[in-house]
This record gives C-alpha cells, sequence and structure tokens, in this order.
C-alpha cells in the first residue's frame, strides 16, 4: 500500500515486525522430512522471512523452514510466490537441539548435515 507524504509516495509496512537484511543458509523440509529443497533468507524478522530457492521447486502451502546458523526449524506458512523468491510467516519455532522425538530427530540430522559445509 503507497501512502501519499508531501512530494512522494512510500509504501506504508504492512508487516507486524520490521525484517533485517541477512543472507543465510536455508533449508526447507516436508512430507514428514522425507523431502528437502535448499534456500537463502534474503530478510528475517521474529514472523517471518523473504527466502529465495536454489532450485524451483512445487511446495505445500505449509513445512518447515530450517535456519541453519541458528538451529532453528520454524513451522511456516507460504504467503506468496514469485518466482524463486518466498514470503514466508512463522507459525511456531523449535530448538533442533532440544526435541527428542523421531520428526524432530530428522530435522536435527539435516539441519547438522548442512550446517558442517
Amino acid at each position: 500500500m503507497e501512502k501519499f507524504t508531501g512530494l512522494k509516495l512510500e509504501k506504508q509496512e504492512r508487516r507486524p515486525a520490521p525484517r533485517r537484511r541477512v543472507l543465510l543458509t536455508g533449508l526447507i523440509v516436508y512430507g514428514q522430512g522425507a523431502f528437502t529443497c535448499d534456500c537463502k533468507f534474503w530478510n528475517l524478522s521474529a514472523g517471518g522471512a523473504r527466502i529465495v530457492l536454489k532450485n524451483a521447486a512445487a511446495l505445500p502451502a505449509r513445512f518447515h523452514l530450517i535456519n541453519v546458523r541458528d538451529g532453528i526449524a520454524h513451522e511456516s506458512r507460504l504467503i506468496w510466490k514469485k518466482g524463486s523468491e518466498l514470503g514466508v510467516r512463522f507459525e511456531n519455532a523449535l530448538s533442533l537441539s532440544a526435541k527428542p522425538d523421531f520428526f524432530f530427530e530428522r530435522l536435527r540430522k539435516l539441519w547438522l548435515a548442512k550446517a558442517v559445509r
């Protein structure tokens, strides 16, 4: 949405939390851990992110998005898609060092495999 202020138009920020520019390695995980897709975080906030896919992929509306640097898996919802860029909303964050069950252990192993590169 644009707002007229004086002699120029400015875009109004609609996000509840400001995003900061980053360049972080990410991993999208779906299908109960059976499928993965490499990505990069370009913008990040407490409530969501803008990510870019390494390779074009058809993704479900909900998936886990691993922030490799921080070791956090975000339960995410796809909000928008434009080419290889995606906007996602975080619905829950899971520490990959704290969850012992099978699915979270699979996410943790995927994170560790990506983090050592």
